[in-house]
């Protein structure tokens, strides 16, 4: 059975299209789900990937282009095809770049529709298979994973890039990569099937040490890697390493490091598992059984930064996330750091950011079109 969602802002559409007689047992394309616009569709194909989805170009808040953008990037549809007026096909080159299957013209008719369930079966079908022997070729390789690279030297990856040592961690990467293709005289798919699982194996490794990670990065887009297509084995490095890269800096610009005392990363440990939580430095002294006076003391000594400063960049590195992730609106970020007052909140952001809440979120939006 192949699964199909059909996306579009008028329900008249979306009945002619449901009223075509080739879903069900004729073609094993089966309507599993509909929705009325593009964020609709993601909150749905979230809980429920699709083989198919038949989606409008032109819907309020999520457009056809955003949601193509979402899919390709989660791969949440094998095949995406946009509904379109004739003058809508001026869509087509972005649409390209994020894997477009093929167009629909609207009032869509049998005939065409037929023909686009026959390829889209062979696409998916072809799909199938080549993940089914890539599984296969990763169960052969994983049994073996400690002769190609041996689980010391993923452990010490983990280590630098959870101490966020970046002289250590990013030649450490690259030296794994090279070494990785040596080993599998650099076979290329060989290669992206082993580093896609050590890669598994230090991501893993590093969440452990930092649980708070999630908080302040996107977990879903590193989880998500996908080395078999990146053709080449340095294409393969600079795409771990870009990856990895983001966790080490992260950490590195969290987890400030004390001159002398490990104090200092244990209050910040503290902070980031508590973020959305009230802190101060009471708390912090009431925690750690020690001074107000002798904690914020060491802390401005050993960083340069107040503790409350700490803890405000914290909130706002926390409040750039939930911006990021579009569900929230700017004051409901707010009161979920503890700030009851949006518009304290928002300038505060606009301190520590350098641009306010909107414009974060504006200039977030105009990346993504832009790449």
């Amino acid at each position: 059975m192949y699964k199909v969602m059909i996306v579009d802002d008028m329900e008249i559409i979306r009945r002619q299209i449901k009223r075509l007689p080739l879903w069900g047992e004729e073609t094993g394309f089966h309507i599993v789900e509909e929705a009325e616009d593009g964020k609709d569709a993601l909150d749905k194909l979230q809980k429920q990937s699709v083989d198919l989805l038949i989606t409008d170009i032109k819907m309020p808040r999520i457009d056809g282009v955003e949601l193509l953008k979402e899919v390709d990037e989660h791969q949440l549809a094998r095949c995406v095809v946009f509904l379109s007026e004739h003058s809508e096909f001026s869509f087509a080159k972005e649409a390209i770049q994020y894997g477009i299957f093929d167009y629909l013209v609207k009032p869509v008719q049998r005939e065409e529709l037929q023909k686009l369930l026959l390829k889209a079966q062979q696409y998916i079908e072809e799909e199938r298979e080549k993940e089914s022997q890539l599984k296969k070729l990763e169960d052969r390789l994983s049994e073996k994973l400690e002769v190609y690279y041996p689980e010391h030297h993923i452990e010490s990856i983990i280590q630098y890039i959870s101490a966020g040592d970046a002289q250590q961690a990013l030649p450490a990467i690259e030296a794994m990569v090279t070494d990785t293709g040596a080993a599998l005289e650099r076979d290329p798919i060989k290669t992206a099937v082993l580093l896609e699982k050590s890669y598994g194996e230090i991501l893993k490794g590093i969440y452990q040490h930092h649980q708070w990670l999630d908080q302040f990065v996107d977990k879903a887009l590193l989880v998500n890697i996908n080395l078999t297509n990146c053709g080449d084995i340095e294409a393969m490095k600079v795409h771990i390493v870009a990856a990895l890269g983001i966790l080490e800096a992260t950490i590195a610009q969290l987890i400030l490091r004390g001159k002398k005392s490990p104090l200092i990363a244990e209050i910040c440990s503290y902070v980031l598992e508590n973020v959305e939580q009230s802190i101060s430095i009471s708390t912090i002294s009431e925690v750690l059984f020690l001074t107000k006076n002798y904690i914020g003391d060491l802390f401005k000594q050993e960083t340069g930064m107040t503790i409350g400063e700490y803890i405000t960049m914290v909130k706002m590195e926390r409040a750039k996330q939930l911006i990021a992730e579009g569900t929230l609106r700017n004051y409901e970020v707010a009161d979920r750091l503890g700030y009851k007052d949006a518009e304290y909140f928002g300038k505060l952001f606009k301190k520590n950011v350098g641009l306010s809440p909107m414009e974060f979120k504006n200039a977030l939006r105009d990346e993504a079109r832009g790449r």
